[in-house]
């Protein structure tokens, strides 16, 4: 088996696993803070966060693709290793960054949803008149 062939295959599935975990992870524990904001909405925090990770999946995924479209030719064991070493470490260092992205978009959406009128989203559901 080719060298480059085996490269492509060890590295989509270790940032396979990679993705799928750490978006299962951050789909888990990011429902929370998502309700957290839409307090009187569990539905659209849901949607919310359903899409999120749809756009984090095809995000990393695209990524993965491109990332092997650029590989060179694997020449040895040696270069088989590092490239799938420093490949993984793309992926982990711009997960890592996508990250601390959202908690920033997720920290300014929450200061501007307390600092809004209460008629506004965070309070839209109470104030709404009786059906």
């Amino acid at each position: 088996m080719n060298l480059t062939l085996l490269t492509y295959f060890i590295y989509s599935a270790i940032t396979a696993f990679i993705i799928l975990r750490v978006g299962w992870v951050f789909y888990r524990n990011g429902a929370h803070y998502l309700h957290d904001i839409f307090t009187n909405d569990y539905n659209l925090a849901e949607n919310v966060n359903r899409l999120l990770l749809v756009g984090y999946y095809l995000l990393n995924l695209g990524y993965v693709a491109v990332s092997i479209a650029f590989f060179d030719e694997i020449e040895g064991w040696v270069d088989l290793t590092e490239r799938i070493a420093q490949r993984t470490s793309y992926i982990v260092l711009s997960l890592g960054l996508l990250h601390y992205g959202n908690m920033a978009w997720v920290h300014l959406l929450k200061m501007y949803i307390d600092n809004t009128a209460p008629n506004t989203l965070h309070h839209a559901k109470e104030n709404q008149p009786p059906r």
